[in-house]
C-alpha cells in the first residue's frame, strides 16, 4: 500500500548507477524510498542524512541537491504517507456495500495503516515531527492542509450513513473529528498497551459509539 516502501532497494554495498540528465526527479524518488525502506525497521528519530545516503547508495551531498535538510526529507514522507492513508481509507470505504459498513471499511482501513506502518504513522500523527514548528520556521506551504483529504474520506463516509438514517448525528465533521481522534488514541493504545486484553470488537464498539449509529 505504502508507495514508499520498494522491494531490492540499494544496500551500503550496492554502487547506484548515475542517473542521466534530466532525471532529478527520479534521484529524488529514491532518496524517499531510502528513507521509508529505513523506517521499516527503526525509528524515525535514528534515521540520518548519512544512513539514507548509506540506503540510497549516493554520497551524503547529493541529497542536498533535492532537499535543504533532514526535515525536508521527513516533510516530504509525510505527505506520500498521508496520501497513502488516504488510498487506503477509499480502498476500505470501497470494500463494503452499505453505508454504515462502509464507515466501518475505512475506520479498520485506518487502524490497519497505523499497524502496519508504526514509523510512518508516528511521523504523521505520533509527534515524532511538529508541523506547526515548520510553520514557525517559515515552511507554511500545504501544511495547514495536510493530511485533510484523508479526513474527508471520514467526513464523506459519516455523511453517507447520517442521509441513510444509519447515524443520528448531525454534523459529520464533527462527528469524523471525533472518530479521528478516537481511532488516534486505540491506534497509539494498540501500540504501546500490547500486553493488554483488547476485546475483539473494540474498534467496532468505538465507530458506532462516536458515529452514533442508530440501532445497530
Amino acid at each position: 500500500m505504502n508507495a514508499c516502501i520498494v522491494i531490492g532497494m540499494p544496500s551500503a554495498s550496492t554502487p547506484r548507477s548515475v542517473n542521466p540528465r534530466g532525471e532529478g526527479a527520479r534521484l529524488r524518488d529514491e532518496i524517499l524510498r531510502a528513507t521509508d525502506a529505513l523506517l521499516v525497521d527503526r525509528a524515525a528519530e535514528q534515521v540520518t542524512l548519512r544512513a539514507i545516503a548509506r540506503q540510497a547508495g549516493i554520497t551524503a551531498p547529493a541529497i542536498y541537491r533535492h532537499f535543504a535538510d533532514r526535515d525536508a526529507i521527513v516533510r516530504a514522507v509525510v505527505d506520500v504517507a498521508f496520501a497513502d492513508l488516504r488510498a487506503a481509507l477509499e480502498a476500505g470505504r470501497a470494500s463494503r456495500d452499505e453505508p454504515l459498513g462502509r464507515l466501518r471499511g475505512a475506520c479498520d482501513a485506518y487502524l490497519a495503516f497505523a499497524a502496519e506502518h508504526p514509523q510512518q504513522y508516528r511521523l504523521m500523527l505520533g509527534g515524532v515531527w511538529d508541523a506547526a514548528a515548520a510553520m514557525r520556521e517559515g515552511d507554511p506551504t500545504g501544511l495547514r492542509e495536510l493530511g485533510l483529504d484523508a479526513f474527508q474520506v471520514v467526513v464523506d463516509a459519516v455523511q453517507e450513513c447520517i442521509d441513510a438514517g444509519a447515524s443520528s448525528r448531525a454534523d459529520a465533521r464533527a462527528a469524523a473529528a471525533s472518530l479521528w481522534a478516537g481511532l488516534h488514541g486505540l491506534a497509539e493504545l494498540r501500540r504501546t498497551a500490547t500486553l493488554f486484553p483488547w476485546p475483539d470488537d473494540v474498534a467496532r464498539d468505538l465507530v458506532d459509539r462516536l458515529a452514533a449509529v442508530a440501532g445497530d
